[in-house]
Order: structure tokens, then C-alpha cells, then sequence
């Protein structure tokens, strides 16, 4: 799972290799919940590349947005559905934004925004891409959803967990 840099930043550099601590215990797995990009995103797998999706909402933004997107990030997701978009290609890749969600027979298309190389076309191997895609209805989070993209898809169940810790 590639993370976006909001979380790379915070995790601080291992010492050096003559500076290492002695042998701890290992940490303790994450309680369910305790990771909202864990419990919100999935991937989307295409040859020499794999695209991150994250379902937008109050937890979410709150690790992935700086401050003044992050309160626009988490109004927004909270009358329509949006998702962040990230990934960077292993080797070239003819990249569309057009992405849609299908439920219950429906099929609604977003509109994308790009943040970083969010854009149709070729994209070449090593940038990063970073965009929004934004729907106009909200989906039923507590039934199944799938996001496509191109040739590739994903499906979205969320846990009864991921459910409840959004109030629903």
C-alpha cells in the first residue's frame, strides 16, 4: 500500500545501522479502526502500476489533507462522495481520470481535479500522481460499491467497524 507523503512525513527516519536500538518487542497490530486509511482504502491493480483509492470522509481527511483542504475535504465528503486518487507508475502509463462508482444497478461519473499529474495521457514512470474525483450523490457506504477506472476495478466493503466509526 502506497502511502501518501502526509504519512511519510510523520514517521521519523530509522537511526543508523551503529545507532540501532537493541531488539524490542514488536509493536501490536492496529486495533480495527485505529488506521482509517487502512479501513478506507483499496487498489486498483494494472501492469507496472497500482493505484490507491481512498474514500474521502471526516477520518480520512484528517490524515491526508493539511489543514485548510482538510476542513473543505471533510464538508465536502460529508454531502457527496469523494475520492483521493494516488499512485506512482513503475513504468509508463496511459492514465485516465475518468472514474465511476456502480451501486445497486446505478452508476454515477465523477469529476476529477488534479493535485499532482492527475491527467489524462501518459504518465511517465516514477511521478507521482495525487488527484480528487468527486461525485454527485453520496454512495450507501453500509452496501457494497465498486470504483472503476480504465480497465481496472475495485470493489469497497466496508467493515461493520469502518461503518459505525462514521456515525452510521
Amino acid at each position: 500500500l502506497a502511502l501518501p507523503l502526509a504519512l511519510i512525513s510523520q514517521n521519523p527516519p530509522a537511526p543508523p545501522a551503529s545507532q540501532a536500538p537493541a531488539a524490542q518487542a514488536p509493536a501490536p497490530a492496529p486495533a480495527p479502526g485505529a488506521n482509517p486509511l487502512i479501513d478506507y482504502t483499496r487498489e486498483i491493480k494494472y501492469d507496472g502500476f497500482t493505484l490507491s483509492v481512498v474514500l474521502v470522509n471526516s477520518r480520512t481527511a484528517e490524515v491526508l489533507f493539511q489543514p485548510s483542504m482538510k476542513y473543505s475535504m471533510r464538508a465536502g465528503s460529508a454531502q457527496q462522495t469523494v475520492l483521493y486518487i494516488q499512485g506512482t507508475p513503475q513504468k509508463d502509463f496511459d492514465l485516465t481520470t475518468a472514474f465511476t462508482i456502480e451501486q445497486e444497478g446505478q452508476t454515477m461519473q465523477g469529476t476529477s481535479t488534479s493535485i499532482k499529474n492527475f491527467t489524462n495521457g501518459k504518465i511517465p514512470a516514477g511521478q507521482r500522481i495525487d488527484g480528487i474525483v468527486d461525485f454527485t450523490k453520496k454512495v450507501d457506504i453500509a452496501k457494497p460499491f465498486t470504483v472503476k477506472n480504465g480497465k481496472g476495478e475495485v470493489q469497497f466493503v466496508l467493515t461493520a467497524e469502518g461503518i459505525k466509526a462514521l456515525g452510521q
